[in-house]
C-alpha cells in the first residue's frame, strides 16, 4: 500500500476512487485528489500549500484527528499506517469517513487516504415482494417487477438471428441502453426513499454497488467498475456471470449486447450525458467475467480502431487481456 500511493502519478491519483491528500508533516498539503475535492466541495488548485487542519478542514483540529497525525508524522509510532473512523462537519451536511495514514517514501510526509463509510441499512439488493394470487411482483418501492427467463432472451435472439451481426448488436445495444436508463431511475427512487438523495448526488461506488445489488437480484450477475482509466475518458466494467454468454451467441462474436447498453444507460443517467458502451472481451470460460468499456461515442471510436502501434491500439489489447502485439488493426 505505501509503495503504490507514494508511485501514482497525478492523473492516477485523480483517478482513485477514494480521497487522496499528501501532507507535510506541519499539515501543509502537497496534493489534493478529484475525489476528495469533490466530497469537500473545494477546488484542488486553491488548497495546495494552505494548512489542511487550519485553513481547509477545521473541524479536523482535535486529538481524534490532528492530533493522531502530528504524532504519526513525528514517528511516535513505528507503524506504517494507521486507520480510524471519524465525521466530518461540511457545510453541506456531515460525513462519515475512513481515514487512513500512511507513511511516503518521500521525506516528512504522510499521506491521507478518505473513504466515505457507506450506512449498513442501505439496501443493495432491494428485495421482491411476490402477490401469488394476483400473480404479480413488487420491488421495495411498490413498483411493479416483472420476471424474464432465459426463454425470453433466447426467443429474442432467435427474432434476430438471420439479421446482419452488425444490425442485430446494434438494436440490442440501443434496447440495453433505454433499459439502463429507466431501471436507473427505478433504483434511483428507492435510494431517494431511504436516504433523501439522488443517485447523482450519492458517492459514486455506492450508487454503482446499488445498481450492481439490483442485478444481482434479477439473475443478471453483478458488476465493478475501474477507475483507473478514467482520466483517459474511458470506465472498464468487469460483469461477472453473464446469463447470455451461456445460451446467446456466436461463440467468436461477443453476444452481450444488452448488457453493453444497460451499463451505458447507467453511467449515462450518472453523468447526466450521453455515453456509449462496448464489449471488448466476452467471458465464456467458467468464473470469466466479461469487460465492457464505457464513454463517449468519439472515445470508443479512438479506442476500438486504433492506429497501428499507438497508446490505445496497446490498451485495448491490455483490456481485451491479449498482449500488445495481437491488437486488432
Amino acid at each position: 500500500m505505501q509503495d503504490d500511493l507514494s508511485a501514482l502519478s497525478a492523473a492516477e491519483i485523480d483517478a482513485l476512487p477514494f480521497g487522496y491528500i499528501a501532507l507535510a508533516a506541519d499539515g501543509t498539503i502537497r496534493k489534493y485528489n478529484r475525489y476528495e475535492a469533490d466530497l469537500a466541495r473545494k477546488d484542488p488548485q486553491e488548497v495546495l500549500g494552505r494548512n489542511f487542519f487550519h485553513e481547509v478542514a477545521p473541524c479536523t483540529q482535535v486529538q481524534e484527528f490532528e492530533g493522531r497525525f502530528r504524532q504519526f508524522a513525528a514517528g511516535a509510532t513505528t507503524d506504517a499506517a494507521l486507520t480510524f473512523d471519524f465525521e466530518f462537519g461540511f457545510r453541506h451536511g456531515r460525513q462519515g469517513v475512513r481515514i487512513g495514514f500512511v507513511r511516503s517514501p518521500l521525506g516528512n510526509e504522510v499521506i491521507v487516504t478518505i473513504n466515505r463509510r457507506r450506512k449498513l441499512d442501505l439496501a443493495l439488493s432491494p428485495a421482491l415482494t411476490p402477490e401469488p394470487t394476483q400473480g404479480t411482483l413488487t420491488d421495495a418501492v411498490g413498483l411493479p417487477v416483472t420476471a424474464l427467463n432465459e426463454d425470453f432472451w433466447g426467443s429474442l435472439y432467435a427474432l434476430w438471428r438471420h439479421a446482419p451481426v452488425e444490425r442485430r448488436r446494434e438494436a440490442l445495444h440501443r434496447l440495453g441502453h433505454e433499459w439502463g436508463l429507466r431501471h436507473a431511475r427505478r433504483v434511483e427512487r428507492l435510494i431517494q426513499r431511504q436516504h433523501g438523495v439522488t443517485l447523482r448526488e450519492a458517492e459514486l461506488q455506492m450508487a454503482l454497488e446499488c445498481l450492481s445489488g439490483s442485478l444481482a437480484l434479477l439473475g443478471l450477475g453483478r458488476f465493478d467498475v475501474d477507475f483507473r482509466l478514467r482520466q483517459n475518458g474511458l470506465l472498464p466494467i468487469d460483469h461477472h456471470h453473464s446469463p447470455f454468454t451461456r445460451m446467446l451467441g456466436d461463440p467468436e462474436v461477443p453476444c452481450c449486447d444488452p448488457l453493453a447498453g444497460l451499463h451505458a444507460g447507467f453511467l449515462s443517467h450518472l453523468a447526466g450525458r450521453q455515453l456509449a458502451a462496448a464489449e471488448v472481451h466476452c467471458g465464456r470460460a467458467p468464473g470469466e467475467p466479461c469487460r465492457f468499456v464505457v464513454g463517449t461515442e468519439g472515445r470508443l471510436e479512438r479506442l476500438l480502431r486504433p492506429a497501428e502501434g499507438s497508446a490505445d491500439a496497446v490498451l485495448l489489447a491490455r483490456l481485451q487481456g491479449l498482449p500488445a502485439a495481437e491488437a486488432p488493426r
